[in-house]
């Protein structure tokens, strides 16, 4: 099994001995979900490593100043314990910094702009397919499909539907608005609202005022068939 890597950078383990080690070239691969460190690589820096009594010791030119960086646990050696904090500077692949850096320009145009920019690094292409930014940023909403049916006459289909909750009361503490839309006039109500269980009494409450007002009733009530419009009282209500 293969997993991204999505950058690569510099990570300090600080010790609870006080030792600090400073790890280069990690590379950061969001979908593994466990932290590897590579003793090979360790030695290439120029550590030295021992495995004595069910701990790793670890030291770089006298022995006297190693240091204990994993134990073991089970069949594994794990850095546990030991770890107090992590500090980590992640950088994203050098293609990738460059191609968000100049607005998304393609990827095969860094190599022209690097030839025409001074100080921009030697780097290969590398990407994961089609920037997600860049296809959401070009799609385009297809037209609604034509209605076949009209309202003649107002109250004939009435649209409803409720926002909320607000981030910030407006005042008398409301957190929810409700509207009624007649479908021929356009014309809107608004009710302010503190919970979303009111929404049926402001139907109601709708309802005989319209009907005062036009004495005409309403024909259809049309929601998105959320919860509020699926209450007991509802139901009782349109049998």
């Amino acid at each position: 099994m293969k997993y991204p890597m999505k950058g690569v950078g510099n990570v300090s383990l600080k010790l609870n001995q006080g030792n600090t080690i400073h790890l280069q070239n990690v590379l950061y691969v969001p979908d593994f979900k466990k932290n590897l460190v590579s003793i090979s690589a360790m030695e290439d820096k120029g550590y030295k490593v021992a495995f004595n009594d069910g701990k790793v010791r670890v030291w770089k030119k006298n022995f006297k100043e190693a240091f204990t960086l994993w134990f073991r646990v089970d069949s594994l050696y794990q850095v546990g314990e030991s770890l107090l904090g992590v500090m980590s500077c992640d950088t994203s692949l050098q293609s990738k910094l460059w191609y968000q850096r100049f607005a998304h320009l393609h990827y095969k145009a860094l190599l022209d702009v690097r030839q025409m920019v001074i100080g921009i690094p030697e780097f290969k292409i590398e990407h994961e397919g089609v920037c997600s930014g860049c296809a959401e940023g070009k799609l385009k909403r297809g037209p609604f499909p034509s209605s076949h049916s009209k309202t003649s006459d107002i109250l004939q289909l009435v649209h409803s539907d409720i926002s909320g909750m607000m981030p910030v009361n407006y005042v008398g503490g409301y957190l929810y608005y409700l509207t009624f839309t007649n479908d021929y006039s356009r014309k809107t109500w608004i009710c302010f609202l503190k919970k979303k269980d009111e929404v049926f009494s402001w139907f109601c409450h709708f309802k005989a005022l319209i009907k005062n007002q036009t004495e005409k009733r309403i024909k259809i009530l049309r929601t998105d068939n959320g919860t509020e419009y699926e209450s007991n009282e509802f139901h009782e209500f349109f049998k």
